[in-house]
């Protein structure tokens, strides 16, 4: 956590300068990536307040995982709080049968693991294709579950290393909870082309009906800032193409 006091007129500043770095588009998109993070974080308000990261170092994660006897999805869970949260998602989604008679998946951003252990553990899939822009978490898994997880470079908005109709079931798992509207529908056509027919594809992200000013209030006094909401309607119509 980093917590520091800094005017309202330097936060702008430092807010437009990173921007600025975007949209250059001169950085790699891992790299862009992470300073829109930073951005994300950046609170601009009465308190002068800088708010705290939210990036979790693979390396630092392990190890204090490993001192704590937990798996890293299993620590990972209790420091955040969500204690048996990706167990009752996975529980939703076997209940849909999206995990029976599955060979080949895909899943976008993994992260540390919390769904990828889980649906291979009960999916037993063959091959697990993923695409992660933070390479340390990459790797990580690609080395943990060796040799059924097969790691792509990530450009952040298609599956190019993945052939059409080739997946049984493609997920992303708080990717389209953050990501910029455009973005996620780039996504979503991508999802789309690799899964087969009447396989699954499952995510989650927020959609504009769910929300209203009480919801809106929660989340500005919470500090968190990231939520990015899509349009039920439109996300709806497009899958039902």
């Amino acid at each position: 956590m980093v917590i520091r006091k800094i005017g309202n007129t330097m936060v702008k500043k430092i807010r437009t300068e990173l921007l600025n770095l975007i949209y250059t588009k001169i950085l790699s998109y891992e790299v862009r990536r992470k300073i829109y993070e930073i951005i994300k974080y950046l609170r601009v308000d009465g308190k002068y307040k800088y708010e705290k990261m939210g990036y979790l170092d693979a390396s630092k994660i392990i190890r204090e995982a490993r001192s704590s006897g937990l798996t890293v999805p299993e620590y990972v869970e209790k420091i955040f709080g969500g204690v048996g949260q990706a167990e009752e998602v996975i529980n939703e989604i076997r209940g849909l049968g999206a995990l029976e008679n599955v060979e080949v998946v895909c899943e976008i951003g993994p992260g540390t693991g919390r769904y990828l252990d889980k649906i291979i553990r009960y999916a037993k899939p063959k091959q697990y294709h993923i695409y992660e822009t933070a390479s340390d978490w990459a790797i990580y898994l690609e080395k943990t579950y060796y040799p059924l997880v097969i790691r792509h470079d990530a450009d952040g908005y298609t599956l190019r290393h993945t052939p059409d109709s080739s997946c049984d079931l493609v997920v992303a798992f708080g990717v389209f909870v953050y990501l910029d509207f455009l973005n996620c529908f780039e996504y979503f056509k991508e999802m789309v082309r690799v899964c087969k027919k009447d396989k699954f594809i499952v995510f989650d992200c927020f959609l504009d009906d769910s929300w209203d000013e009480a919801t809106i209030q929660k989340w500005i006094d919470s500090g968190w800032i990231y939520p990015v909401v899509l349009p039920s309607r439109l996300v709806i119509n497009f899958f039902e193409k």
